[in-house]
Order: C-alpha cells, then structure tokens, then sequence
C-alpha cells in the first residue's frame, strides 16, 4: 500500500458506491428478505402485531413449526435456515396450512440471532436434531458452543430458554459442558414436548432405535454486552490508474487466498465481461465464522480513464469488514499482474 492513498470507509463519489436503501419488512410477507431489512429486523412490523417471539434455527421441513404455531397463535414464530430445499417446503407448508404467525429466513443462526433480534427480544430458541459435527476436529462448527450461548444470553428474555433436542449423546454432552461453562444457565429436566418427538429425524432416529435426549438451558443471568448490529457502510472501493488491462497476458489462474478480518478471502476465478469497454469480474468468497458470502467484484475503466474496483450489489451483499477484503484481493491480484497503480483504496 506505500505510496498510494487510503481511505478507510472512504467517500462515495457516486450513486453506485452509496449503501443500498433499506427496506422495512412487509407484514404478512412470510419470507424475510433480511438483507435489505434495518438491523435488528423490526418484528412487530414484520407480524403486525406484538406477541411474544420465538426463534427456530435449522427447521427442515417445517412441520414443527407450523404445528408449534398452530398450537400457540398468540405467539410469532421465527424459523432460520440455510438450506434452499428446507426452506420451499416450509414456505409451502405454511401456505398450505393457513399459518399467519411463522416468519421464514434463509439464513444461518448465529448470525440470525447476532443481527436480526435485538436485545432479550426472544423468549424461546428451538435447536431440533443440529448437525454433530462428531469429529473432535470439527467441533468449532457446533452450534452450541459457549459462545453461543453467551450470545444468546443478550438476545433472550430473562428466564428464556434454549431447547434442544438430538440423538447425539456427545453432542449433548458437549451443549451441556458449554452452557455450564458460560456461567449463565440452569439445566432443569424438562419432558420433550409431543411434537418434537414427530419430527422428521426424530421419527427416522425412532424407526432405527436410536434414543432421543431433549434438554433445556434456562437463561438466569442475562447478558448487559449486547452485541452492536451491523451497519450499512458506502461500497468497498478503490481507484487505479494505468494502460487498459490485456486479458490474453494475464495468467490464466486468478485463484489467490488471503486473511482478512478474521475471515478468509478466496478469489476464485476472473473473466472479461462482454459490452463495451474495459470490465473485469471476479468471482469472490468470504467465509467469516458466522457468515458465508460468494460475492462479484468488478474493474471497470470510467470516463476520464481511471479504473475503480468495486462490490457489485449483485445478490445484496452485506458489506462486513471482511468483505471488504474482497476489494482489496482483487486490487492486489491486478497489482501483481498489471501496469495498474493504486490512486486511492476506500475500503
């Protein structure tokens, strides 16, 4: 970076780089588009009504959550998950039957939990048959690890529970030893209510004669840190000056990857796009603790000759700090392989 100009946040010189207008959530909308929504989610708005609120992580296809919503309609129901199948048989569920307080996101939990839910907002946080990770090496990707739960721990109500439910002894096991080790949580024996006991794992681990474990972590000593949300910062950018970019001389793997704000940045490919002009597009992953982006960024040659680098809002990216090394990547890749040169980095 010697010799050239870094701003960081930067100016936005254009419409282009201004962070992209927020959008309230519409009530009786059942899918979230939380990407464009304020932080934390304003759930009020989003069920029309204010009534006790109750976060589902992982919640396949649906049925437990319908029926949970069904059996309490005065209260609202958040669902969260990753997987696009899981979440259109949801969604189909929840038309079919006619349900009005469910709320679906596709979306992972502990970044759900982080942004979308403001302080001791949720009474209740439902974790049905979570992935073990059982190897010993994989237990960084547990979900009920202690910090979790001291997140958690801002985000429920006092007296809030987490409730979980898995036919993975050491899993419990391990939830167990986390939760203790938080400091905040009592463990009561609680009876699974009936329906988890009907949910599609349950009733496969059931057919194969698997024993179920169902154990509650009970909220005694809420958390006063409260975990700041995301803002919403102008477009990672920068400027570079210098001869147009030959793409027959660039080397045909862009593939490079990089540390970045705790996370790790991996360019994948880059490309010439058609239409006029000098455009390159590169194709980016961001892979933070609680978040996974795949994300484009663009060089492009404007009026008056120089070059800008910058996210494309293709897909509604959220701008995090480690996205912003995506950017960045991408301008140390085109400062190794061409004439360009850094006039100004905003990012």
């Amino acid at each position: 970076m010697e010799g050239d100009q870094l701003r960081a946040g930067g100016q936005a010189p254009a419409a282009e780089l201004l962070p992209p207008p927020l959008e309230e959530p519409r009530p009786g909308r059942v899918l979230i588009a939380w990407r464009r929504a304020p932080f934390p989610v304003d759930w009020a708005l989003a069920f029309g009504r204010l009534a006790p609120l109750h976060l589902e992580v992982g919640f396949g296809d649906g049925r437990f959550t319908v029926r949970r919503a069904l059996e309490r309609p005065d209260e609202d129901h958040v669902g969260v998950e990753v997987s696009n199948v899981s979440v259109q048989r949801a969604l189909a569920r929840v038309r079919r039957e006619g349900v009005d307080n469910v709320r679906v996101a596709k979306v992972g939990a502990a970044f759900a939990l982080r942004q979308l839910f403001g302080p001791h907002s949720v009474r209740s946080i439902t974790v049905n048959f979570p992935d073990p990770w059982p190897k010993e090496r994989h237990e960084r990707h547990r979900l009920l690890r202690r910090a979790f739960f001291e997140l958690a721990a801002s985000r429920l109500s006092p007296g809030g529970e987490i409730r979980l439910a898995t036919d993975h002894l050491d899993y419990l096991a391990f939830a167990r030893s986390e939760a203790r080790a938080s400091g905040r949580y009592t463990l009561p024996a609680v009876a699974p209510p009936p329906a988890v006991l009907e949910t599609k794992y349950a009733l496969k681990w059931r057919e194969q004669g698997k024993p179920l474990h169902y154990q509650v972590f009970r909220l005694e000593r809420p958390s006063d840190s409260h975990p700041p949300h995301l803002e919403r910062p102008p477009v990672p950018h920068a400027f570079m000056t210098g001869p147009a970019v030959d793409p027959s001389r660039l080397p045909s793997d862009a593939k490079r990857v990089i540390a970045y704000a705790d996370a790790h940045v991996i360019v994948h490919e880059g490309w010439r796009a058609f239409g006029s002009g000098e455009r390159l597009l590169f194709r980016v992953t961001v892979d933070e603790l609680e978040l996974t982006q795949q994300l484009l960024v663009v060089a492009l040659r404007r009026e008056g000759g120089e070059l800008i680098v910058r996210l494309e809002r293709f897909g509604d990216p959220l701008i995090t700090p480690a996205v912003r090394g995506a950017v960045h990547a991408v301008v140390e890749w085109l400062l190794e392989h061409t004439e360009l040169r850094v006039r100004e980095r905003n990012y």
